[in-house]
């Protein structure tokens, strides 16, 4: 085996490896769509989540609610009141001193964010219970014994009040209930118990506070991973029974009427007629209606929480409640939360906007939210558009990084991102709606560096592999172009059926001529007039050889693959005469014709069909992608004939026959072109195949068909006279009647031979 041989094999092995690899290292791009399309939809370890949680609360301390004053307060038990009044817990005669000053204040509505769950130690009769059993103590003992109990003053005042007392709800059973103070009826068949948060236990307020209050609420707040609060609980879920959270139960009972009714909860799920969508779970809460106030709930029954700045003077300190001097007319109709700020209990939570928040606040701002009709909205569609939005740009790249620069793509990776980032801020701010940017940046990120990585590494592959393979048998500058673009190794060479169009300005001397002086505007006029050509050729999936003067000459199915080239080609020559029509309609109304004395632009088109070679045509200094063949030159001299019948297209038989049953044909010669022994059929592509309706089209063909049967019987008599019927026909070209004349004509004086065929040697080009 020669060197060159042993070379050659090497570098086809070469080649050979090195195309397997790459097909794989193809499929990893739409790998990691494929993983983060999942990674996205799933988001396992809650990591996107805690990502898009960050994004939002930058949105909160960049855009925070405005605050609006709705006269509601909270009632702070600060460091300072605790020095006044003294250590908590408070006796409960003090709590029902400060319920009764915020009652006759005319507060609508006082919520305590607490829970009392044990009996008052400084009760007088538990303090009796204290005393040593001596006889000394037994005159105190039954003079403390006779006092109120403290817990029954307090639950004396809740009665005669719009309170709301709090619980907590917890992962132990303490084997007590919260009390349910209210109906809830729910719209649609699902469970909502089944949806909101659920716990094990429930830490309660005494029976008999419990029973006095007119309303009863939960004030847990739900933690992220992060430790952060961004929902309140509208409800929470204890053995299969639901209980409201502490701000939706202020609100209730601040709706209470002139007869002391309260409103009841409408639970509105996803399994009601207007909501219900596939694949959503029918259980999960939509929304709630408290009285005139609708509130809408995440799935599990919660509220996001739209903080305000902080700078916000909600508080008034409990102290100053206490002592009888204050004027507390500010609260007349006022909503009054009861809480605390102080270090020591232990009450502060970590917001978007502040990290040491009184827990009250919380639910402060969700009440002021509810009153407000102020919400923020993570909407049910919005994981599916993001993951689809995230989807298609992945796919939109991995389907474009294969045609375009990687830099182009690059800008629409970019684009993409901050048209997610873009859109997420104005839904925040325009309609409080939480779309996650992140998640779908992230995923076209991801994908775009793989697509890229993968093409990078299969173009350095790509060229190695051409500069070593083909070094040895083409100069070094053809190389290295091909080395540039491999994909011109699959173009040379190929034997393939094409249909191969010529299309030719017609009359374009006179053109020329009229520009005689002005060379510049005869060119700006002719790329104006291929510039639609060449754009029909393009949109029917053809190819442009190359341009010849005026002429263009154009294929199809190659190098793509096109099962339906005939079809494409003749669309596309129908399509040329709508372009035309369309610049003589701007060249007139510009007044060309007018100032250049010229006929309108036409032109010519021949088509036709058949085994070509095509590929890389030239030398070893320049070649071009072109087809060689006799359907080629079958192709040019049918162009060339057209003008001559009077008809703007023309097709070669092997066109027709492909497409017959498509378009309408008109037949036109029986010829032999020259240099060529083998006559063709010539037919008109007149339109599309509802044009063999018309009568127009079947009035001529019937008077041409007649023509050419009298013709080729060498029935000249009965040939001129159907001339003489055809030329009567409105719109029928004169020129193919003409022609025909002519060859009466010649073959009178020079009949054709014996065996003639019907066939016309063509003696020109």
């Amino acid at each position: 085996m020669s060197q060159r041989d042993a070379t050659s094999r090497d570098n086809a092995l070469a080649m050979a490896g090195i195309a397997g690899l790459l097909r794989w290292l193809g499929l990893v791009p739409w790998a990691v769509l494929a993983l983060m399309t999942a990674f996205q939809a799933y988001d396992p370890g809650r990591i996107l989540e805690g990502l898009r949680n960050s994004v939002f609360d930058s949105y909160q301390r960049a855009y925070p609610r405005a605050y609006q004053d709705t006269a509601t307060r909270y009632i702070d038990i600060d460091e300072e009141s605790l020095k006044r009044i003294g250590q908590w817990p408070w006796p409960r005669t003090t709590m029902a001193r400060l319920t009764q000053r915020l009652r006759d204040a005319g507060t609508a509505v006082i919520a305590f964010d607490m829970v009392f769950p044990e009996p008052d130690r400084t009760s007088p009769d538990l303090l009796s219970r204290a005393l040593p059993p001596s006889p000394e103590w037994e005159a105190t003992r039954a003079q403390l014994a006779g006092l109120p109990n403290n817990d029954e003053a307090f639950a004396a005042t809740l009665g005669q009040t719009p309170a709301v007392l709090g619980f907590i709800m917890g992962d132990r059973d303490t084997g007590r209930l919260p009390a349910q103070k209210a109906g809830m009826a729910v719209v649609g068949d699902g469970n909502p118990a089944k949806s909101v948060p659920q716990y094990g236990g429930a830490t309660v307020s005494l029976d008999v506070l419990q029973k006095a209050a007119p309303g009863s609420g939960s004030f847990n707040t739900v933690f992220d991973a992060d430790g952060i609060v961004r929902r309140v609980p509208l409800f929470v879920a204890y053995k299969e029974k639901i209980y409201p959270g502490l701000a939706l139960e202020a609100l209730r009972i601040a709706q209470t009427d002139e007869n002391g009714k309260a409103p009841s909860y409408l639970i509105k799920t996803a399994g009601a007629s207007d909501e219900y969508a596939a694949g959503i779970d029918p259980d999960r809460i939509v929304g709630v209606k408290v009285g005139e106030v609708e509130v809408p709930s995440t799935k599990d029954g919660q509220m996001w929480v739209h903080y305000t700045d902080g700078k916000a003077k909600r508080s008034i300190p409990a102290w100053k409640v206490l002592d009888p001097s204050t004027d507390l007319s500010e609260l007349q109709g006022a909503a009054v939360f009861i809480g605390t700020s102080a270090d020591g209990l232990l009450d502060l939570r970590s917001t978007p906007v502040k990290l040491n928040q009184p827990g009250v606040e919380v639910h402060i701002e969700a009440f002021e939210q509810m009153l407000l009709r102020h919400f923020l909205e993570r909407p049910d569609w919005s994981p599916a558009v993001e993951l689809g939005f995230a989807t298609l740009m992945g796919l939109f790249v991995l389907i474009a990084i294969a045609r375009v620069p990687v830099y182009w793509i690059a800008g629409v990776a970019l684009g993409a991102a901050i048209v997610a980032a873009g859109t997420s801020w104005w839904a925040f701010t325009e309609h409080r709606w939480l779309l996650d940017p992140v998640a779908t940046s992230i995923n076209i990120a991801l994908v775009f560096a793989a697509a890229s990585l993968v093409k990078f590494m299969r173009t350095e592959a790509e060229r190695r592999t051409v500069r070593s393979a083909f070094a040895q048998y083409l100069p070094p500058d053809v190389v290295e172009s091909i080395a540039n673009d491999p994909s011109q190794l699959k173009l040379g060479g190929d034997t393939r059926e094409l249909t191969i169009m010529f299309c030719d300005i017609r009359g374009f001397t006179p053109i020329a001529e009229s520009f005689r002086s002005d060379p510049q505007g005869l060119t700006k006029l002719i790329n104006r007039a291929l510039t639609p050509l060449s754009r029909e050729v393009l949109n029917h999936r053809g190819t442009i050889d190359k341009y010849i003067g005026d002429c263009v000459m154009a294929f199809w199915n190659a190098p793509i693959d096109d099962a339906e080239h005939a079809t494409h080609a003749c669309d596309c020559a129908l399509g040329m005469l709508d372009a035309l029509v369309a610049l003589n309609q701007e060249l007139t109304a510009e007044g060309f014709y007018q100032s250049h004395k010229v006929n309108q632009i036409a032109v010519s088109i021949g088509l036709n069909t058949g085994v070509c070679v095509v590929g890389n045509m030239g030398s070893d200094l320049r070649f071009d992608y072109s087809a060689l063949g006799d359907a080629v030159n079958v192709s040019a001299r049918i162009q060339s004939f057209a003008g001559n019948y009077g008809f703007p297209i023309a097709i070669g038989e092997d066109t027709e026959t492909i497409v017959s049953e498509k378009f309408a044909f008109l037949e036109l010669d029986y010829i032999a072109v020259k240099g060529r022994a083998t006559p063709t059929h010539i037919y008109a592509l007149m339109g599309h195949a509802h044009v063999r309706e018309t009568k127009t089209f079947q009035v001529l063909n019937d008077a041409l068909q007649t023509l050419f049967t009298a013709f080729r019987a060498q029935n000249w008599a009965a040939a001129k006279e159907a001339i003489a019927k055809g030329r009567t026909i409105p719109g029928a070209p004169a020129e193919i009647f003409e022609l025909y004349e002519d060859r009466i004509a010649h073959y009178e004086l020079e009949p054709p031979p014996a065996n003639w065929d019907g066939a016309w040697a063509a003696k020109e080009k």
